[in-house]
């Protein structure tokens, strides 16, 4: 009985409005004063029923007018509120949310902390100059949706923090600060688009580095103009994007998958130790891993029967390629060592050198057993995909003999660590 009550009561307040029965008072004062005279005319018969009845529909008229007007002011108010804590383009969560919901993470257990992450698209500007408001804003939806599918298994949340910046907050015990950086620039590129959209990011530790909403947006947004700096004038990350690019464009199939392996390879360069800046060539690495098959002739990526020798030679050859590519760019000269070095095996039988574990690089054995479990975890044309279970069954069988074992056992924990309900992040939002 008392929830019907309180249906009523709401759907009541829907209906009349903001200021409640107040609004209704003048309508219902007249109404009732109308009435009533007509009602004493028509008693007295002094009024034709026909002028009756036009009065009375004059009556309800208005009074139906005052609750629709009501009802507009409503929804009005309702949709200014929205406005103030979403952004009308994106449809994301705005910095007003943003604020709510830090100011919650510090009210929160330690066990809750979180990460805070802003993310600028940089080339916002000349690329709306380029293509037109409307191309702009649509590039700013799909970037919004691209961060959320990769946010939101973290636990975590996307916002529209200004004009062009986003920010990501994630669980802080989730993740490697490392990884959901990657995870999240990763979505802020053009599709379909011969450029990338560059991307920069500031990061902060709540509650560990800030102590209220304000200070942490300060010091993700001081983080963020360091990292622009830097990042604006690095040849390394400008020809690693230009060459992601050019692999994105001829093989776009490989897209999603080079992404999933640099994401499981940053974990598993954590896992095992790796200083920030060897995890950052892995990382870089797997993303171009097949670059070398640009040099690939089509006919032979596309045939559908066995290779004969020279085609399986060539083939062979594209981790070569891929080093040559890549080395042309100075900076990223430990990344083309890694790439030339993904395709060996533990014992000798791997390409294009037929090295022995002791002399494939610690990051090109990382990348082939990221790689080799997300093509395992993914559908084929010829098989589905295995569990991760089955897929680290395969691996382990393999182990010693094309996998390094000491990297399968470091994914074997990650998979444990990512299953256990502990690591099930705590909800902040209301």
């Amino acid at each position: 009985m008392a929830r019907a009550i309180e249906w009523l009561r709401l759907e009541a307040t829907g209906v009349i409005g903001p200021r409640g029965w107040r609004s209704l008072l003048a309508p219902l004062v007249f109404v009732a004063a109308a009435v009533a005279l007509l009602v004493y005319d028509h008693v007295n018969e002094r009024i034709p029923a026909l002028i009756f009845w036009l009065a009375l529909g004059l009556v309800v008229t208005v009074f139906a007018r005052t609750l629709e007007t009501n009802r507009r002011q409503s929804l009005a108010l309702e949709r200014r509120d929205l406005e103030a804590f979403s952004d009308r383009v994106t449809g994301l969560p705005n910095r007003h949310t943003l604020h709510a919901h830090v100011e919650a993470a510090l009210a929160a257990p330690l066990e809750a902390s979180r990460v805070l992450v802003l993310l600028e698209v940089e080339e916002l500007q000349a690329y709306g100059d380029s293509h037109g408001y409307a191309a702009a804003e649509e590039l700013l939806g799909k970037i919004a949706r691209h961060l959320t599918v990769d946010v939101e298994p973290l636990g975590g949340a996307v916002y529209r923090f200004d004009e062009r910046r986003f920010a990501v907050l994630v669980p802080a015990g989730q993740q490697q600060l490392g990884e959901v950086v990657l995870l999240a620039t990763a979505s802020l590129r053009a599709e379909d688009q011969d450029t990338p959209i560059g991307r920069t990011y500031g990061e902060v530790a709540i509650p560990r580095e800030a102590g209220d909403a304000e200070t942490a947006f300060q010091v993700a947004c001081q983080r963020l103009a360091v990292h622009k700096q830097g990042h604006q004038h690095s040849a390394r990350r400008q020809a690693h994007a230009v060459l992601v690019a050019a692999l994105s464009a001829h093989r776009s199939e490989l897209r999603d998958h080079l992404r999933t392996v640099a994401y499981r390879a940053i974990e598993l360069g954590r896992q095992l130790g790796l200083s920030r800046e060897e995890i950052d060539d892995v990382a870089l690495a797997a993303e171009l891993q097949d670059v070398g098959l640009l040099a690939v002739p089509e006919a032979i990526l596309e045939k559908e029967g066995p290779l004969d020798e020279a085609e399986t030679a060539m083939l062979h050859r594209h981790p070569l390629e891929g080093e040559r590519m890549i080395a042309a760019a100075p900076d990223l000269a430990p990344v083309a060592r890694l790439v030339r070095s993904s395709y060996e095996r533990c014992d000798g039988s791997g390409y294009p050198d037929g090295l022995t574990i002791d002399a494939i690089p610690p990051g090109s054995r990382i990348i082939a057993v990221a790689v080799a479990y997300a093509a395992l975890t993914s559908n084929r044309p010829y098989r589905e995909a295995l569990s991760s279970t089955e897929a680290l069954a395969e691996l382990r069988r393999c182990a010693g003999t094309q996998f390094d074992p000491q990297v399968v056992e470091a994914l074997a924990a990650d998979l444990v660590a990512e299953a256990a309900p502990a690591s099930k992040p705590v909800s902040i939002v209301g």
